[in-house]
This record gives structure tokens, sequence and C-alpha cells, in this order.
């Protein structure tokens, strides 16, 4: 057992240390000159407050930022960001991004389709050895965009946490595994081309593309086309960052069964995975960052720093509804209001080896917000949630927006469904052709089947039921 594994640290200590513990706050003039509402930065303060009391006991830290550009920046963190020696959490401090760096692997992969370098719709057998793809079901029709949306049937390689697996991960963790082996526990079992099975290994493959076509390792080529270019100084692919950073633990119920807890584990002590090796997160899980780096990088995506606008509305289309908290589109996670309401937010949640985190933006509120624990399984989307219904209903919200952002369509030009983003919430639709001719109505849906249409040009009129005004798009059927 290695030396670094904090044994006995009992979770009746951490609870003692969170009730005497004031938050320690952040909250700073940038240079905008603004500090935020006095009511907002209550009402954030509760949240936070809350989200940290909610897992007190099991998870050591917290950081988090929201930003809305222009106007104001509210920081805040908690807890511990070590153990043993014990080191409070500081806002700026770096953590391990989990699956964010989905989004950064993405935006790699963009990139080179809008160079020309990648067919989104070729198949994966075009830019890899046969060797490396062979052995996947059917990978003659797995294409780059089933490796984005997550529909390539591929299974997730670390699936099994709780069963056969669960004994060699948690050894092995601290060591750099091939590829080859990684993918091995991706053979079997798949779900079949089209179906969604959310899998890391479909990043893992495009990682492994971005190498092959740009004749860099994946991890230069995103250093050199995004993180340097946007001034990221504190996001790399370093096994542990420099600087100030923020841990990682998980508890010995994290691996219940298996042979693990068998195998000497206390279920109620903290185990540092800080130094878990980078090769398990390749292109989906292996970057470290802070706060506002991530926010950054974020702003630079939707302002279109980084990709065209018709490349990001295809990051943001809805591929697959994932549950009553969002859908999955191409390397990017909407996010619902809840239950199948409307989407509100963009960006993706991750988890990995001792963290937990989550970036969105919210379009209608113009908002970034990101937080983060030292802990794998936080529950950061209904924090981010939470914090979406507080700025909606305390803020001028809405009529802060230009009528120009009340409404989006996307894609445009389509072909099937076309998707309405807006967060006015009692709406119509009203479809019509060049000439005039009534095509649709329906009433608040955020997403309409327009795969009876012909070719054409449309305008979509989207009327606010509460103050009578009509906004309306223009759009192409292909």
């Amino acid at each position: 057992m290695r030396t670094d594994i904090l044994k006995h640290y009992q979770i009746r200590d951490m609870k003692k240390y969170f009730l005497t513990t004031v938050l320690t706050i952040t909250l700073f003039c940038n240079c905008y000159g603004q500090q935020p509402p006095a009511n907002i930065v209550t009402g954030l303060n509760s949240l936070f407050q809350a989200h940290v009391s909610q897992t007190t006991g099991f998870v050591p830290g917290h950081v988090i930022r929201v930003e809305k550009p222009g106007e104001w920046v509210y920081e805040n963190s908690a807890g511990l960001a070590s153990v043993n020696p014990s080191i409070n959490t500081q806002t700026d401090m770096k953590f391990k991004i989990a699956s964010v760096t989905k989004m950064f692997t993405t935006v790699a992969i963009l990139k080179l389709i809008q160079n020309g370098q990648v067919n989104f719709n070729a198949p994966i057998s075009t830019y890899l050895p046969l060797s490396v793809v062979e052995n996947f079901d059917d990978y003659q029709n797995i294409k780059i965009k089933n490796l984005l949306s997550h529909t390539s049937g591929i299974r997730e390689p670390q699936g099994d946490f709780q069963g056969r697996l669960n004994y060699w991960i948690f050894m092995k963790r601290f060591e750099d595994i091939p590829l080859d082996s990684l993918l091995f526990w991706s053979y079997g079992s798949p779900v079949g081309v089209g179906n969604y099975n959310y899998s890391n290994a479909n990043f893992y493959i495009l990682a492994e593309i971005i190498k092959s076509v740009s004749g860099v390792s994946y991890q230069n080529y995103v250093t050199n086309n995004i993180i340097i270019p946007l001034g990221l100084s504190n996001t790399d692919f370093k096994k542990v960052p420099t600087g100030s950073f923020m841990r990682g633990y998980l508890k010995g119920t994290f691996y219940p069964k298996g042979g693990v807890v068998n195998g000497g584990l206390d279920p109620d002590s903290l185990y540092d995975f800080t130094e878990a090796s980078n090769s398990w997160g390749y292109g989906a899980a292996d970057i470290w960052s802070n706060t506002t780096d991530l926010i950054k990088f974020h702003k630079a995506l939707f302002t279109g720093q980084l990709i065209n606008s018709n490349w990001l509305d295809t990051m943001k289309i809805v591929v697959t509804n994932t549950g009553d908290m969002g859908s999955y589109g191409n390397g990017m996670i909407q996010f619902k209001s809840f239950n199948g309401g409307p989407i509100y937010g963009f960006g993706h949640t991750g988890t990995a080896f001792g963290y937990g985190n989550m970036l969105c933006y919210i379009p209608s509120l113009n908002v970034y917000i990101c937080s983060a624990g030292n802990y794998m399984k936080i529950g950061q989307e209904f924090l981010q949630r939470d914090i979406y219904n507080f700025l909606t209903n305390n803020t001028s919200g809405i009529s802060n927006v230009s009528t120009n952002n009340l409404v989006r369509i996307y894609p445009n030009p389509m072909t099937n469904v076309l998707n309405i983003d807006t967060p006015i919430p009692n709406f119509q639709v009203t479809i019509f052709d060049q000439t005039g001719l009534l095509v649709l109505q329906a009433n608040n849906d955020h997403q309409v089947d327009l795969s009876f249409l012909v070719s054409g040009i449309y305008i979509l009129e989207l009327k606010d039921k509460n103050s009578l005004t009509t906004i309306s798009r223009k759009f192409v059927r292909q």
C-alpha cells in the first residue's frame, strides 16, 4: 500500500472541520470595475453554502466562479485543498478537469475538420491503422461524429467499477497504462452503432486521430492550438501541476466490492488519488486547469475565437436525450431546467479519480459558471441549475438581453429537426413558407420536426405570449 494513502482519517473529523470553518469568500473587482449586486452575492453565497453543507463529510474542498462578462465576477471557496498537510482551498487553485477535457478534444478535432484535414462523416478507419479499430464491432460504420456523440456503440472501458475491474483499476491507478490495454476493455458487449453509450474510449480514439492527422501528439496539438493562443496559463497536461492546486480524494466506500475493501481499504478513510496517471483520461479527462482558465476557454468557444458558428451549433445540437438534467450533442452537454424542460445552458460535467467539476454557459443570461471539488461525485449540475433558477428570478435577466439574443435556431441550414433556444417561458412558434403559407404551429416546443418540409427558405415567428412580442428568424430546409 502506498505511503501517501491517508489511513484512518475519520469522517467525523471532516464534519468538525466544516462546522468550525468559515467559508473563504473572494469577491473582487476585475477589469470591469464592478462587483455583483448585493442581492446576487447574498443569493450565490447561500446556494454555495448549501452545496457545501450537503456534501460535508466526504468532499474536502470546493471552488466556484460565476462570471457575467462586462459586468461582474463572483468567486468563492470552502474546505480543504489538502488534508495532510492541512491546506485551505483558494479560488484560483488548479484541479483535474476530468471530462470537461472532452470539450478541448472536440474543439481540436473540429479545427482539423474546418481545415479540411478530417471529415465529420468519415469512418474512423480512414485515419487509424486497422490494428487499432478492427476489434470494435461494426468498425467500418463508426464515424467521427459517432465518437463525438457517444453513439459509436463502443463500451466504457472503466464501466465495471464495482466488479471485476475494481481491484485492477485501484491498484494500477498510478501506472501509465498503454492505449491498447485500455481499449481492450472496450471490445466486448457493444451496444450498436447509432445507440448512445457514454464511453471515454470514444475520446481515446479521437486523441489518436488528432495525433495521426496533425503529426504531433494530441497533447501538443491542444497546447499549441488552444491553450497557448488563449493564454491559459493555469492549464496543462502534467501528471501533477506546479503552483497551487487541490489534491484529489476518494473514500474507501467508493469501492464497496470486487476485492478492494477486502484488500485493505478502510471504508471511512479518504485515499489520495492526486497522482493517478493521466493515461486513464487520454483525450477524455487528462487536463489540469482552474475556474478562471476554463471560463476563458468557454468564452472563446462561444464568441467564435476557436471554431466557427456552424461547428459550434454542431456541438450544441441535441443528439441524445440523456436524462432529466440534460442531453448530449457532439462533445457538449445541453443542460435542462428539469425533467425534460427547456435547455438553458451548454458545457460539460466531469468526474475523475478524486475530482468532480462542471462548466456551463447560459446564453439567455450571458453568464458562465464553473465549479469543482476534490472528490469524484458531488452533483455539480444541481448546483448549476439552482444558480440558473436564482439568477433568472433575481436579475433583470431577459430584459437585459437584446432581442437578437432572445431566440436562436439551429442548425441552419437544417434537415429534419430545428432546435429553438430561448429563455422565453411561454411562447408560440409559427412557421411560414416564402409565399406566406402557414406550415406549422406549436406551443413551447424547443425542438420541432420539419422533416416533412420540401427544400427551401422558411420564416419562423416566435411570439412571447406574455408580452405579445414577436421575433422572426429565417432558416433553410436542405
